[in-house]
């Protein structure tokens, strides 16, 4: 049990640490399809240091979790905008829960 636990609790600081290394952003998007959902959800998570995307069709919003020694909210506003689309991030209070 000891051998066990000596393996997992560096395994769980690990993973607490890389935690606090990383940022959601959420930006209100052009996106007005799923078509336009879609090529957000295969293309964006290709690009360096973003671990997660959702999209919230319904608002245009697109949540992004990046890594913040990779990468940073402009370049990913760059990201969405060589899609195609226009991204502009958005205020803390007009977040809607469901893309976070």
């Amino acid at each position: 049990m000891t051998v066990i636990l000596l393996v997992i609790i560096p395994v769980i600081m690990n993973a607490q640490e890389k935690e606090k290394k990383t940022e959601t952003v959420v930006f209100t998007t052009s996106i007005d399809c799923k078509a336009c959902v879609d090529k957000i959800m295969s293309n964006l998570p290709k690009e360096k240091g973003i671990k997660d995307v959702k999209c919230d069709l319904s608002n245009s919003q697109v949540a992004v979790t990046y890594q913040k020694e990779k990468t940073n909210t402009e370049q990913i506003q760059r990201s969405i905008e060589k899609l195609g689309y226009i991204a502009k991030p958005t205020p803390e209070d007009k977040v809607r829960k469901e893309v976070k």
